[in-house]
C-alpha cells in the first residue's frame, strides 16, 4: 500500500495494451447494459419477512381474492360544469368534516351528478375487460353487484324496492325477524319513483338518501366522504338530524330536527376484478414481467401520462407467444381516461394505483435535469481544470465508469438468469447509483490529474509526471475505492435481498470508477501530451492559472485549522453534542410528497382519500391452522372487542365504520349470514344434505332450537360444534350464503377469500371431500382498512396495538403467532388450533419493507464504518515483518497493553451492540491479534481517518431533524452514502500528509502543502458534486428533490471535515504527548 511502482513499471510499458483493453472490454459491456434497461418495480419487495410470505400464501391460496381498484368522483367547483377534460384541480374545496355541499343541492347525492355516475357505470360494464369482473356484496342494499360497485345503483336497487332495507330483517341476537327498516311505498306528499323514472326529481333523491342514511347502519353514509352531514334547507321536505351524530346501534341522535337534505362531496366507484383470470389472458400485475412501452407524452421539459390502450386479444396473443405481458397499471389508467372524458360535473380519480407508471414518468421527466448537470458539471470542470482536453478526459472516463458499472450489473442479471443463482435485485436504490459513481469518478480524477499538473509545474516531464501521479495519488485512490466497496458491501449482511444487491451494484460501480478514473484517466493524460509533445503543441502547465480558487487560500485553511487545532475541536464538539440528540430523536417517517411529485395526480388522489375517506386501505390477517376449531371462531369475537375497547389515547388507524366499531371482516359474520339464511329458508341447505327432520341435521351437528312464526321451530347449526362448523364451511364454499332477512348475498368468489381448504369438496355434501373424508381447513383470512397507511410513525403503533388484540389467537398456540409453524400438529392439538395468525396486506408489506429497510440501512451503516475502519488499518499498516512488531511490543509492553486492550473493548463494544456478544468477543479477540500483525500506530489513524467522518454523518442527521424531515429510505441511504463517499475526502488529506512528512515537512508546512494540493482537488470535487446535486434538487419528484439536497449537504459537510477538521486531529496527534506518539511513525516523526 506504500507505493504503486510496482503498478507503474507494470502498465506504463503496455499502456497501448491497455487501451485497447479498455476499449474491447467497454464493447463487452454493452449488452449487460442494455440488460439494465428492463424497468424496476418498486413494490417487489425482495426481502424476506412472514408479512410477505402470509401475503404470498393469500395470493396463491385463496382462490377468490379478487385485485379491487378504487376510483373518487369528486363534485367540481361550478365554474368548471361542463369543461372536459376535467382536471385534478378543478374539484370542489374540502372544507372539512361533516360539512357538506351548498351547491349543488346534495353535493354528490344531485340527481344530475348520480345520472352521471351511472353512466360511467354502464361505460365500465360495456368495456370488454368486463370478462374479468368479480361479484361484489353491496352492504347498502344487500344486492349481488357484478364487478362494478356505485352510488346511483343504490339508488336504483331501493328505488325500485329491491334493496333489503326495505324487506323484513333478521336479528341474530333475538333470533326473530322483525319488520323492514324503511320502504319506498310511502313518500309522503311524492310519489315513490323509480331511479330511472323520468319524472324523477331531485326530491325524490332527498328522501331515498335520508331514508338509506338513516337505516343502513352507517353503511351508506360510509360510502360518502367523511364532509357527509344533513344540511337544512327550509324548502325541503324531507325533515332530518340537523348536526347529528350516527350511534354505535345504527341511529342518528340529534338535538334539533327539520328540513335539509344529505350532503356530501364525493363517493367511491369500485371495480373488483379476476386477478386469476386476468393473469391467464395476459395481464400482469408484476411491473418487471411486463412490456415497457412509453405511454408518456412530451409537455414542456416534462412528460405527462398518455396510457397504453391494450386490448383483451393483443394481451392473450403476448400470453400465448410467451412475450413481455400488458400492465394492468396502464389499464388502471386508460380507465381513468376514458372515465374523465364522460367527466361533466364531477372528476374521476384513480386513487393510489400505476404507481410505477408516475415513478417512471417523474423519472423521465427528471432527465433534463441530468443534462442541466452534466453540463454544469463540464463549467465546473473547466474552470477547476481549466484545460478542454482534461475535461474530456475526464468526462469520457466518467462515460466508460457508468458502462462498466451497468454493464456488470446486467451480465450478473442475465447469468442469474440463466443459472438460478440470482445476486441482482435492483430496487429503487440502483436509480441513486449512476449519480454516486459519478461523484466518486470526479474526485478520482480531479485528484489524479492535479497531481499530474502539480508534477508538470515543477518541470517533469509527461511520463515522470503521470509516473508520480499514479504511484501516489492511485495508493489513495486504491484505499478511498476500497474502503467506499467495503462501506458497501456490509450490506450483504442484510437480510434484505435488495440491500445485499445494492452493496453489490456499488461495489461494482467504485470499482470500475478507481480503474478507469483514478488509473486510467492519468495514463490518456500522459499519451495525448505525449501526441502534443511529438507535434510541438504541448504547452506548459502555467503556475499562474486560477484553478476555482486561490490554492493559497485552501492552504491557509489547513495550516489555520492545525494552529487552532483545540479550537476547531471544541467547536466541533459543541456542535456534534447539538446534533447527536436531534440525530438520536429522528423517528421513521414516510409522506407520500417526500418521493413523489404533490402536484402529480397520483399523489393529490392519495391525499384525496386520507382527507375525504376513512375506509383506509385493506389489510389482511392470515390464520393457519385447525379453522374448524369452535375456539378459532370465539377468537374472532374476542378479538373485535379487545379492537374496540380502546380510547384516544390509543392508536386509530384501523377503519371504522360511521357508527363507531371497528371495521373487522371475518368468518364469524359470514357464518351468522348464513344461520340468518338458514332460519330463513332451509330448502337450499336440504339440497346439500342438511336433514331437517333429524336433531343433528344428518350429519352430527349440534343444533339449537330457534322459535319461528311460521314454522314454530327450526333446527340451527350452532358455532360452538365442529361437525357444524364444517358443513357451514363446505355450503359457503360450495354455494355461498344466501340472501335473505336483511342480509346480503356472499358468493362463493367472496367467500373463498376469507376460507380455504386443499380438499376438493362433494358439493352434494359439502362436509365430506369427494373422497368421503371429513376435510381439513386449515386457513382463514381477516380484513381490516388502515388509515393514512403512507404515514408510518402513525402505522407502527397502531400495527402493535393490533398484535396485542391478537391475543385471544395467541392463546391458542403454543408458539409465537407471528412465527409460522405446523400446521398439521393443531389437528391433533384441540386445545392450541392455531400456527400461526400474522398481519399482512399491501399497506402492512409496504411498511414492513421500508420499516425493515431502514432498520438494515442503519445497522449495515454502523457495521460499515467497522469495515472502513478495518480496511483503513489494512491501508496504513506498518511494513515492519511480525519479528519486528514483537520486539516493538516488548520494548514497549504496558503502553502497547493498555491500547491494545481499550481497541479491542472498542471494537468488540460496536460488534456487541449491532451482532451480539459472542461475535464481540471474537471480533475482540482478533483486534489483538491484527495489533500484533498490523500494529497499534495504524489502528490510530484508522480511527483519525474515520472520526471526521463520524461527525459528518451525526450532524447531517442533525440537519435533517433541523430540516423537518424523518427517517425515511431517502435519508438513511444518503448517510450511508456519505460514509462511502466523504470518507474518501479525509483518506487524500491523510495520505498526501503522510507523503509530505515523508519528505521532512514541518507538520504546519506540510499540512499547508495538502491544503494547497490534495484541498485543491477536493474543493474542485466538491464544488462539482454540489453544483451537480444542487440541479437534481430543483426536480419535482421528491426522491431525487430530497436526494440532491442532502447530498449536496453531504458533500459540503465532507469538505468541512476533510480541510479544517482532519488538519486539526492531526496537528492534535502531535500536540498529545503520550497516546498519539506511536501514530507518528506512520505519519511522520518530525515536529
Amino acid at each position: 500500500m506504500r507505493d504503486f511502482s510496482n503498478l507503474v513499471d507494470f502498465m506504463f510499458p503496455k499502456r497501448k495494451k491497455i487501451h485497447v483493453s479498455i476499449l474491447f472490454i467497454s464493447f463487452l459491456m454493452i449488452p449487460g447494459f442494455l440488460a439494465t434497461l428492463t424497468p424496476i418495480d418498486i413494490e417487489s419487495y425482495s426481502l424476506e419477512s412472514p408479512e410477505l410470505e402470509a401475503s404470498e400464501v393469500m395470493r396463491e391460496e385463496f382462490a377468490g381474492a379478487g385485485n379491487i381498484w378504487g376510483f373518487g368522483i369528486f363534485v367540481k367547483e361550478s365554474d368548471y360544469w361542463g369543461l372536459n377534460p376535467s382536471e385534478v384541480s378543478h374539484i370542489a374545496d374540502f372544507e372539512g368534516e361533516n360539512s357538506g355541499l351548498e351547491y349543488p343541492n346534495g353535493g354528490i347525492l344531485n340527481l344530475t351528478i348520480l345520472k352521471e355516475i351511472d353512466d360511467k357505470k354502464n361505460l365500465l360494464m360495456e368495456h370488454e375487460i368486463s370478462k374479468f369482473y368479480l361479484p361484489l356484496a353491496s352492504d347498502i342494499s344487500g344486492q349481488p353487484i357484478e364487478g362494478v360497485f356505485d352510488l346511483a345503483s343504490e339508488f336504483r336497487f331501493f328505488m325500485n324496492g329491491d334493496s333489503l332495507l326495505t324487506k323484513p330483517k333478521f336479528d341474530p341476537e333475538e333470533f326473530i325477524i322483525k319488520p323492514a327498516p324503511t320502504n319506498w311505498e310511502n313518500c309522503g306528499e311524492l310519489e315513490c319513483l323509480s331511479f330511472d323514472d323520468a319524472n324523477v326529481t331531485q326530491e325524490h333523491i332527498d328522501l331515498a338518501a335520508h331514508r338509506m342514511a338513516n337505516n343502513s347502519n352507517g353503511a351508506f353514509l360510509r360510502f360518502l366522504s367523511i364532509d357527509r352531514t344533513f344540511l337544512p334547507d327550509v324548502n325541503s321536505k324531507v325533515i332530518g338530524p340537523i348536526n347529528g351524530e350516527l350511534q354505535s346501534n345504527g341511529t342518528i341522535l340529534s338535538e334539533e330536527w327539520g328540513p335539509g337534505r344529505w350532503s356530501a362531496s364525493s363517493a367511491w366507484l369500485i371495480l373488483n376484478m379476476n386477478r386469476e383470470l386476468m393473469e391467464k389472458e395476459g395481464w400482469t400485475f408484476s411491473w418487471m414481467n411486463a412490456s415497457f412501452e412509453f405511454g408518456y407524452q412530451i409537455d414542456g421539459v416534462s412528460l405527462k401520462t398518455d396510457p397504453i390502450k391494450y386490448s383483451n386479444s393483443e394481451c392473450m396473443e403476448r400470453e400465448v407467444n410467451n412475450s413481455n405481458l400488458c400492465s394492468v397499471e396502464w389499464l388502471y389508467l386508460s380507465l381513468e381516461e376514458d372515465l374523465r372524458q364522460t367527466d361533466d360535473m364531477v372528476v374521476t380519480v384513480l386513487l393510489g394505483e400505476g404507481p410505477n407508471v408516475e415513478v417512471n414518468r417523474e423519472l423521465l421527466s427528471s432527465a433534463y435535469l441530468m443534462v442541466l448537470m452534466a453540463f454544469v458539471v463540464i463549467i465546473l470542470l473547466w474552470f477547476n481544470l481549466r484545460r478542454l482536453s482534461d475535461v474530456a478526459i475526464v468526462g469520457i472516463g466518467l462515460i466508460l465508469s457508468l458502462l462498466w458499472m451497468q454493464g456488470l450489473i446486467g451480465w450478473c442479471m442475465v447469468l442469474g438468469q440463466k443459472t438460478g443463482f440470482e445476486i441482482i435485485f435492483r430496487s429503487q436504490f440502483s436509480n441513486l447509483l449512476p449519480i454516486l459513481i459519478l461523484a466518486l469518478g470526479i474526485d478520482d480524477s480531479l485528484h489524479a490529474l492535479h497531481r499530474y499538473k502539480e508534477e508538470r509545474r515543477a518541470g517533469k516531464t509527461p511520463i515522470e509526471s503521470a509516473e508520480i501521479s499514479i504511484a501516489k495519488v492511485g495508493r489513495a485512490v486504491l484505499l478511498t475505492s476500497m474502503t467506499t466497496i467495503m462501506a458497501f458491501m456490509a450490506n450483504l449482511t442484510s437480510g434484505i435481498a435488495a440491500l445485499r444487491s445494492f452493496g453489490i451494484e456499488a461495489g461494482f460501480g467504485v470499482a470500475a470508477a478507481f480503474l478507469l478514473t483514478g488509473l486510467w484517466v492519468p495514463l490518456v493524460r500522459m499519451d495525448v501530451d505525449l501526441w502534443l509533445d511529438k507535434r510541438n503543441k504541448l504547452q506548459e502547465e502555467n503556475a499562474e492559472i486560477l484553478h476555482m480558487i486561490p490554492k493559497e487560500w485552501l492552504g491557509n485553511t489547513a495550516s489555520k485549522s492545525a494552529k487552532y487545532a483545540v479550537i476547531v475541536a471544541c467547536f466541533s464538539l459543541i456542535i456534534t453534542m447539538i446534533a447527536a440528540p436531534m440525530a438520536l430523536s429522528l423517528e421513521g417517517d414516510f409522506e407520500i410528497d417526500d418521493f413523489l411529485d404533490d402536484e402529480s395526480d397520483f399523489v393529490i388522489g392519495v391525499n384525496l382519500v386520507n382527507e375525504r375517506f376513512r375506509d383506509g386501505e385493506p389489510g389482511y390477517i392470515l390464520v393457519e391452522g385447525d379453522i374448524s376449531n369452535p375456539l378459532v371462531i370465539s377468537a374472532i369475537s374476542e378479538m373485535r372487542e379487545n379492537m374496540n375497547s380502546h380510547d384516544e389515547n390509543d392508536p386509530n388507524q384501523i377503519s371504522r365504520t360511521p357508527t363507531g366499531e371497528v371495521e373487522l371482516i371475518a368468518l364469524d359474520q359470514i357464518l351468522m349470514f348464513t344461520q340468518a339464511a338458514m332460519y330463513v329458508n332451509l330448502i337450499p341447505f336440504e339440497e346439500s344434505g342438511w336433514n331437517k327432520e333429524l336433531e343433528d341435521g344428518g350429519i352430527g351437528c349440534e343444533t339449537m332450537e330457534v322459535s319461528h312464526l311460521i314454522k314454530g321451530f327450526v333446527s340451527i347449526p350452532i358455532l360452538e360444534d365442529r361437525e357444524c362448523l364444517n358443513f357451514l364451511y363446505g355450503y359457503i364454499l360450495t354455494r355461498g350464503v344466501p340472501a335473505t332477512a336483511g342480509y346480503p348475498a356472499l358468493p362463493t368468489t367472496i367467500v373463498s377469500e376469507y376460507i380455504h381448504t386443499d380438499d376438493e369438496l362433494n358439493i352434494s355434501k359439502p362436509w365430506l371431500t369427494i373422497s368421503g373424508e371429513t376435510p381439513k381447513y386449515s386457513k382463514m383470512s381477516m380484513r381490516f382498512g388502515l388509515s393514512n397507511p403512507e404515514q408510518f410513525a402513525l402505522i407502527e403503533p397502531a400495527l402493535e396495538q393490533l398484535q396485542i388484540d391478537m391475543l385471544p389467537f395467541q392463546n391458542l398456540s403454543k408458539s409465537p403467532i407471528y412465527q409460522r409453524g405446523e400446521v398439521e400438529r393443531t389437528f391433533q392439538d384441540e386445545d392450541y388450533p392455531i400456527s400461526w395468525a400474522i398481519q399482512t396486506g399491501d399497506p402492512v408489506i409496504r411498511f414492513v419493507a421500508a420499516d425493515s429497510m431502514q432498520d438494515e440501512m442503519q445497522e449495515t451503516l454502523l457495521l460499515g464504518l467497522v469495515f472502513c475502519m478495518m480496511t483503513l488499518w489494512w491501508g496504513f499498516r506498518t511494513e515492519d515483518t511480525l519479528k519486528e512488531n514483537i520486539v516493538k511490543i516488548k520494548n514497549n509492553f504496558k503502553s502497547y497493553s493498555i491500547k491494545s486492550i481499550l481497541a479491542s473493548l472498542f471494537m468488540g463494544l460496536i460488534i456487541y451492540i449491532l451482532v451480539g456478544i459472542e461475535s464481540a468477543i471474537a471480533i475482540a479477540l482478533i483486534t489483538i491479534i491484527l495489533i500484533i500483525i498490523w500494529g497499534i500506530e495504524a489502528f490510530g489513524i484508522a480511527i483519525m481517518t474515520t472520526t471526521p467522518i463520524f461527525l459528518v454523518i451525526i450532524w447531517l442527521y442533525g440537519m435533517i431533524e433541523v430540516a423537518g424531515y424523518g427517517l425515511n429510505m431517502v435519508t438513511v441511504s444518503i448517510a450511508a452514502i456519505s460514509l462511502g463517499a466523504g470518507i474518501d475526502y479525509v483518506i487524500h488529506i491523510i495520505e498526501r500528509f503522510r507523503e509530505e512528512r515523508e519528505k521532512g515537512n514541518q507538520v504546519e508546512h506540510a499540512l499547508r502543502i495538502v491544503g494547497s494540493s490534495s484541498g485543491l482537488a477536493l474543493f474542485g470535487s466538491a464544488v462539482s458534486d454540489i453544483a451537480g446535486f444542487a440541479v437534481i434538487n430543483q426536480s419535482d419528484m421528491g426522491f431525487f428533490s430530497t436526494f440532491g439536497l442532502f447530498c449536496a449537504v453531504m458533500i459540503g459537510l465532507s469538505l468541512i471535515a476533510s480541510i479544517i477538521i482532519t488538519p486539526a486531529v492531526l496537528s492534535l496527534s502531535y500536540k498529545i504527548p503520550n497516546w498519539f506518539n506511536s501514530n507518528r511513525e506512520l505519519l511522520g516523526q518530525q515536529q
